[in-house]
């Protein structure tokens, strides 16, 4: 077994230094802003008091309810079907317009959404949800328990539908009375409350099922409504007035700018054009310097290499482990992120339950010698080449540069292949184009979704379908465990096969960062990485 005790038993790293490394390795590379933001798990994960503190307090009282506030992220949704969302990301665009099942804190306990209680019998094989009454989606249609089992149906039935596995578990939903629905699993799944506060949560009006244009046009019954959208360019929400929960703050309006380019964002902010931005880790000391406010927290998004394990040469062990050895993770942190991230060989940040401490972020450390001892015990002395699929933006194509450096000093030639950055799902995961993918994990509500979805046999995100025993028992024993602390061992288990295998190659966990202006009050950050419209305004 290759572990951190062993590696540091060989050579040390050959290079200078740190400054060294950054300036050699990382190609000039001079920003990168990896917040694309999403998502978490069922606890808290621990945000520094300073960072808290940075935050307006949600005072309805300061929210002017006419006001419009202008939003800039990095990339916009890969389609407004939640059912047929590729990118876990997408989620930060669809929960102002879909409510769904159950809603998430933004510390990541799971809270009542349509769903205002449910509880588990006690086989802990059927869930009973109670229902919100009175609601009603944005085309007029009435929110009820039919609505509830058909999109259900839908999620698990349409082709292309990317939530069918999420909600596979499911075998049969009994309409009780408009306001109870019954689900009833083929085997527990600890996991599926968590399940349903994401996509596969996310409730479309019946009447829009056949509509041609849902995938730009949504239609839920969240507290806004899309009135324009224009791909990679604009989404305006407008408040939906006759939203059930009247405690919510809310603007009337949102206006999100699609703008890929960290400087063009941070730049708009400070021009007054938006009033909330996605800034990178080199962009705070100036943003503060321009009098704006900054929100950091940790998030369960993570910057990684994925690996189609079903082609060669990733389906050798001592492959994919050299792979781990080969990437200065404290370089692309340090010199690309400017300590926006951390370090990290697993999925799960530290200060989350799921993290294993057992698995620092220097596990799989920096030795570029050992990376190439390990390629001659797999039998290809001479190295490889692989194609690499990179998102189209800035922060992605810098460290996919930093990449395909470092591997090519151990002999590897990973080749570039740009794809646009809201099709890289499609084209890797769907299409299974390209051995590999360097790309960040939006993360997921529970940590058996990140489990499932990306390490087992029939994951989504794992197009090669490769896995083990022990990882598909260990998933298995998670699901069947609804103890916390049970729960939390068994995933903590998990995560050590995970690295042990080198099912990937996680380079960083990452932290998101906001700059709002001064007038912003009521700003969140959901450990799922996006802002909490829920309790948004801003000062008239």
């Amino acid at each position: 077994m290759i572990g951190r005790g062993h590696a540091r038993n060989v050579a040390e790293p050959e290079g200078d230094s740190m400054q060294h490394r950054v300036l050699h390795r990382l190609c000039g590379a001079i920003t990168m802003c990896i917040a694309l933001a999403v998502a978490t798990g069922c606890a808290p994960i621990e945000v520094d008091s300073t960072e808290q503190d940075s935050a307006q307090a949600a005072d309805p009282a300061d929210a002017d309810p006419n006001a419009t506030i202008r939003y800039a992220d990095a990339t916009g949704p890969s389609r407004f079907d939640p059912h047929r969302s590729t990118v876990g990301q997408d989620i930060r665009f669809l929960a102002p317009v879909y409510d769904r099942l159950v809603h998430i804190r933004p510390d990541g306990e799971l809270t009542g959404g349509l769903a205002r209680d449910w509880e588990w019998d006690d086989s802990g094989t059927v869930l009973t949800m109670w229902l919100r009454e009175g609601v009603r989606f944005h085309d007029g249609t009435a929110f009820n328990a039919e609505a509830v089992r058909a999109n259900i149906h839908r999620g698990q039935t349409l082709t292309g539908s990317s939530v069918s596995a999420d909600l596979e578990v499911i075998d049969r939903v009994d309409v009780v009375d408009d306001a109870t629905v019954r689900l009833h699993l083929s085997k527990r799944s600890s996991m599926l409350p968590g399940l349903l506060s994401h996509r596969a949560g996310a409730i479309v009006s019946p009447a829009a099922f056949d509509k041609p244009n849902l995938d730009s046009a949504p239609v839920g019954a969240g507290m806004y409504r899309v009135t324009q959208y224009h791909k990679d360019d604009v989404i305006v929400y407008e408040r939906n007035e006759d939203y059930w929960d009247e405690s919510v703050v809310g603007a009337r309006q949102i206006e999100l700018d699609i703008l890929s380019d960290d400087v063009t964002r941070l730049n708009a902010i400070r021009t007054g054009e938006v009033d909330i931005a996605l800034i990178g880790g080199r962009q705070i000391a100036e943003a503060e310097q321009a009098g704006l406010v900054i929100q950091q927290d940790r998030s369960l998004t993570y910057l990684v290499l994925y690996l189609n394990r079903a082609r060669a040469e990733f389906d050798k062990l001592l492959v994919r482990r050299a792979l781990n050895h080969a990437i200065d993770r404290e370089a692309i942190a340090n010199g690309i992120t400017f300590g926006a991230s951390e370090p990290s060989v697993q999925p799960f940040p530290e200060g989350y339950f799921a993290h294993n401490p057992d698995y620092p972020g220097d596990y799989y450390e920096y030795n570029p010698r050992l990376a190439r001892q390990l390629l001659r015990q797999a039998g290809v002395p001479n190295g490889f080449s692989f194609e690499m699929l990179v998102a189209a933006l800035p922060p992605y194509t810098q460290v996919g540069e930093a990449v395909q450096n470092m591997l090519g000093e151990v002999g590897i030639d990973a080749r570039i292949r740009a794809v646009e950055a809201a099709q890289t799902a499609d084209v890797y995961y769907a299409q299974e184009q390209g051995d590999a993918l360097l790309a960040q994990w939006g993360g997921r509500p529970d940590p058996s979704m990140t489990i499932e979805l990306q390490f087992t046999a029939n994951g989504f995100s794992n197009p090669g379908g490769h896995t083990t025993p022990e990882m598909t028992e260990l998933h298995t024993t998670a699901l069947n465990t609804i103890d916390e602390d049970a729960r939390t061992e068994v995933l903590r288990r998990n995560v050590g096969e995970i690295v042990e295998q080198a099912f990937q190659v996680p380079v960083a966990s990452d932290q998101t960062t906001y700059a709002t202006t001064t007038d912003v009050v009521g700003f969140q950050s959901l450990i799922t990485g996006q802002p909490d419209f829920r309790t948004l305004g801003k000062s008239g």
